[in-house]
């Protein structure tokens, strides 16, 4: 979802996109049931890239390692990889994942800031002043209306928000609520062994500038455009709803810690309301005036480059990335493949 926050990194940066308090917190007779690993296990496993000595000028023995960033796990859980942690050490270069970076052309005082407040905060509410009920099919105001309560409380606030923005809220409060982290978990232990040892890290990063004269107009005139949203919306409360199935998450996050990539490909995928939302948002006027419609495709193609260029660079690079990104069928393993890089997956 990053390349949501970037492009509204405006709103984000003038508080439009952070939630507000709960006004209630869930009923105490509806107690929220934790996603539980316990124990230290061994760690995730790492895919091996390679190719053939004289390939394209490749030289002989570079070794590319990716190690994938996991599905959402319990902020409790312990993993240690002594595999992880060696070719980390004896790494030259770590490669973490691309993504894009909207910067404004020149810097926004705190006072100017504070005067584009108001229109950040009204971006977020649906321009025509239709509730979420009005809005949402019936069926899926009522679904929401469940997790609402669960995660929610009773929040009247966020049924005037758009429903891009509220379902951004459910899902923060229900990883907080279940104690889950997203991301994170791998770059705790590799970033301080890169500060450590002096490694050199590489994030593959696609630039845009938008001017700040323009910010506050732009805001309004987002403010008054309708997303197409009701996808992504409820594709995230999928999400939510999947991962209050504690059993599956705990089999989920223990099949990740300890490699067992079978079972990863059996157990039920975890909605991804990546693409319905990147559409609904790349849908917008506002979006398209900033940001280039093959967004995510040269945020692919950023890191496949980088990939490529570590790989002939480096005897050893090791990279994090997330993990749906890596395993999905036009990912980065399948990019690498078409490339005619040879794979081997963790055992």
């Amino acid at each position: 979802m990053r390349i949501l926050t970037t492009v509204f990194s405006a709103c984000v940066a003038l508080g439009a996109l952070t939630p507000v308090a709960r006004a209630q917190a869930p009923a105490a007779e509806e107690p929220i049931e934790e996603v539980v690993v316990t124990g230290e296990f061994p760690g995730p496993g790492m895919w091996k890239v390679w190719r053939a000595e004289g390939s394209d000028g490749q030289p002989a023995g570079h070794v590319l390692w990716i190690v994938g960033e996991p599905p959402p796990l319990p902020k409790r859980m312990q993993w240690k990889s002594k595999d992880v942690e060696a070719v980390a050490t004896r790494a030259q270069e770590i490669l973490l994942d691309a993504f894009a970076d909207m910067e404004p052309d020149e810097k926004i005082g705190v006072f100017r800031g504070l005067s584009l407040l108001p229109a950040a905060l009204k971006a977020r509410k649906n321009p025509d002043g239709k509730t979420l009920r009005e809005q949402l099919p019936e069926d899926l105001y009522a679904r929401w209306l469940v997790q609402k309560k669960r995660f929610l409380g009773s929040d009247s606030g966020v049924e005037e928000w758009r429903p891009i923005f509220a379902a951004q809220k459910l899902r923060g409060e229900a990883m907080d609520d279940l104690k889950l982290r997203e991301s994170g978990m791998v770059w705790e232990v590799i970033g301080k062994l890169a500060k450590k040892h002096k490694i050199k890290t590489t994030t593959p990063k696609i630039k845009f500038t938008f001017h700040t004269r323009d910010l506050k107009t732009k805001l309004k005139e987002f403010s008054k455009e309708s997303l197409a949203d009701t996808e992504c919306f409820a594709t995230t409360l999928d999400f939510v709803v999947a991962l209050t199935d504690a059993p599956t998450e705990a089999r989920r996050a223990k099949a990740w810690a300890t490699a067992d990539l079978e079972t990863l490909q059996t157990l039920p995928p975890l909605p991804n309301a990546y693409v319905p939302c990147i559409t609904a948002v790349l849908g917008s006027q506002f979006a398209r005036e900033i940001v280039p419609a093959d967004i995510r495709e040269q945020i692919y193609a950023a890191w496949i480059e980088a990939a490529e260029k570590s790989l002939a660079a480096n005897e050893t690079t090791l990279a994090v990335v997330p993990l749906a990104k890596l395993m999905r069928a036009d990912g980065y393993l399948e990019r690498l493949r078409a490339k005619g890089y040879s794979i081997e997956a963790p055992r």
